[in-house]
Formats: structure tokens, sequence, C-alpha cells
């Protein structure tokens, strides 16, 4: 979580609000968290060093803190991305459910089949939506890692609408 924190800060200053909205609005469909979860982690962020934040008075309402990655931070977060990454184990109730199929019987197992499919489906489409609004022409440097995190939403729910065509075509 700290790290995904970092990444988004690294592009700019943000309160825990604006951090929160837009890791909702990208980091969150690779890496979900919390309102409190955030907040949370700023706070240890901050005592690490990690991020400091300026409070901004405001008026009738409370005020608000505006976080900043802070150099030492920047180091970790440039330490964490040399490291090398392990592939993950997975960790998937749907395969379970494949592989205990037998017991579902094929209709109920091609039902849920069908509903998973319709949830990719939509998410690819969102995807779709957003590569069509925000990168339709040239992706400029500043924007391409945004670009590659989308393209490989992307090709992973294309992935998972082949393998549900796939399987449901061998019950």
């Amino acid at each position: 979580m700290k790290h995904a924190i970092l990444a988004v800060l690294s592009h700019g200053d943000r309160t825990g609000y604006d951090l929160t909205c837009k890791m909702d609005g990208s980091v969150a469909n690779f890496w979900p968290a919390t309102h409190q979860q955030i907040y949370i982690e700023l706070k240890q962020l901050d005592a690490l060093g990690f991020v400091r934040f300026k409070e901004k008075v405001q008026k009738g309402r409370p005020n608000k803190k505006i976080y900043k990655m802070t150099n030492a931070g920047l180091c970790e977060l440039k330490a964490w991305a040399e490291e090398p990454i392990e592939m993950a184990p997975s960790k998937d109730a749907l395969l379970i459910k494949v592989f205990a199929s037998h017991a579902l019987g094929t209709k109920q197992f091609a039902n849920e089949l069908n509903r998973l499919r319709e949830l990719h489906e939509a998410k690819l489409l969102e995807y779709q939506e957003i590569e069509k609004n925000y990168f339709s022409g040239k992706v400029p440097p500043r924007l391409l890692a945004q670009y590659l995190t989308l393209r490989r939403g992307i090709i992973f729910e294309r992935s998972w609408l082949e393998w549900c065509d796939e399987s449901i075509k061998r019950l």
C-alpha cells in the first residue's frame, strides 16, 4: 500500500481525500484500498519521513492536510521499483470452483461463468472508454505509465473473456 500511495504522490501533492479519489479512479483497479487504509498509511509514511504535510486553513471547515512526497520517499519508491518482482501466487476462488465444478453441475457452473463473463465484459468496456477518451492519439511521455497500466487491464479483461468463452463452449 505504501508504494501505491508514494507512486500516486510522485505525480503531485494531494490531500488525503484527493489521493483516495485518484486511487479510486486508477490504482484501485489493481490495488484496492479503503479510505481508512489510505489515511493510516499516510500517517505511517509521515512517521517514516517519506511524506510531509502542510495544513491549509479553511473557514468553517476542518483544515486540509496536503501531502507531499519527500526526497526520502522518492528514494524509497525508487529502491522498491528497482527490486525484481516475484510472480505473485495465484489465489483465485473461481479456480477452486472450476476444480470443484463436478459438485455444482454443468448448468450451475455455466451460469456462474456467464455471470463472470458479463462482469469482465463491463470492466473491459470501461477500460476501452477510458482509452478512447484519454489516449486516442499519441501518448505523451508523462502519461505513458498510466497508459501501459490501462493496456494491461484491457489485455487482462480480454483474456478473461476468451477463457470464459472457451470454458462455456467446452461445457
